[in-house]
């Protein structure tokens, strides 16, 4: 029993490194260069553009992000603030391709990985279990991906994933202790407006 669990515990130790490692590229640093504040991004593509939380990226400031071991300047091409949302432009800031998972097709109980940088720690990994899933009253869509991840200011904007990688939603708030996200379908909706409306 003792040689199973800690084989058991060794992979997960393995599975959830080789997790933060993966991450580790696709995650950047937020800030504002006058308040000082800011918190997480994930990078989204190749195009040079980084999704965020609204509250991370005030306007009227200037922003940086730092990614690949510097800081480059970034600007808001897009906000979206009823689901605390900001997509901003940093050229020259790497590319992540990260798949999306419909929030239908979790259950409750599953792992999920927040990643961030809480409190100043760079890169930190956080797990915890899917809570619920609350909807929109009107159209039936999530709203909200809750969970029992420990977040810290750090960690706002950047990405909830499970433990396959795979994009759960991006990290907002914490509520009554639990770690609230936006659901990555709702996510990948606001990005697509955004770069419609300025191809137009």
């Amino acid at each position: 029993m003792t040689t199973s669990i800690s084989s058991e515990a060794s992979a997960l130790l393995r599975a959830t490194t080789a997790l933060a490692d993966s991450l580790s590229s696709a995650v950047v640093q937020v800030r504002s260069r006058e308040t000082g504040g800011g918190g997480a991004g994930l990078i989204w593509g190749d195009s040079g553009l980084v999704i965020t939380n609204a509250h991370c990226a005030p306007r009227g400031t200037t922003l940086e992000v730092r990614g690949a071991g510097r800081w480059r300047e970034s600007r808001v091409i897009g906000y979206h603030p009823p689901h605390d949302l900001a997509l901003l432009s940093a050229p020259s800031i790497g590319a992540s391709l990260v798949e999306v998972r419909d929030a239908d097709l979790l259950r409750i109980g599953e792992l999920l990985f927040a990643h961030g940088h809480p409190l100043g720690l760079r890169n930190s990994l956080a797990m915890g279990v899917l809570h619920d899933i609350p909807r929109d009253r009107r159209t039936g869509q999530p709203r909200w991906i809750v969970a029992d991840v420990r977040l810290a200011p750090g960690n706002s904007g950047g990405p909830l994933v499970d433990a396959d990688g795979r994009l759960v939603g991006i990290n907002s708030m914490v509520v009554n202790g639990l770690g609230v996200a936006i659901p990555a379908v709702l996510v990948q909706e606001f990005i697509e407006r955004v770069l419609a409306k300025r191809a137009a």
